[in-house]
């Protein structure tokens, strides 16, 4: 029978513990950045349909490009004061369906 990793009370199990945890949660927040940066450059490759299709001058382009990047900034806000009353686990979950149905309702 395999012994348990580690057991309550020990030191050096729980450190080790401790430390996978916090690998995978920076980890997954630096996924977080990468996904940030390729949705901004998702949007730098659509400025010039923008321009075509909508016959839009600079600074309607401009305005529309960074309305994205200021949506997120508000977005932090707002989910850290949610997650601040709430909780970090359904702030998520809230915030991660929110997510499915946007991506469902565009196509």
């Amino acid at each position: 029978m395999r012994e348990p990793v580690a057991q309550q009370g020990d030191g050096l199990g729980e450190k080790h513990l401790s430390t996978v945890r916090v690998s995978l949660i920076a980890s997954v927040a630096a996924l977080g950045g990468f996904l940030f940066g390729f949705d901004t450059a998702v949007i730098n490759g659509a400025i010039g349909a923008l321009e075509r299709n909508f016959t839009a001058h600079a600074a309607a382009v401009g305005l529309s490009v960074s309305s994205a990047l200021l949506g997120a900034a508000a977005g932090a806000v707002l989910a850290g004061r949610l997650a601040d009353r709430h909780g970090r686990t359904r702030t998520m979950l809230a915030t991660s369906l929110l997510f499915v149905a946007s991506a469902a309702g565009s196509g």
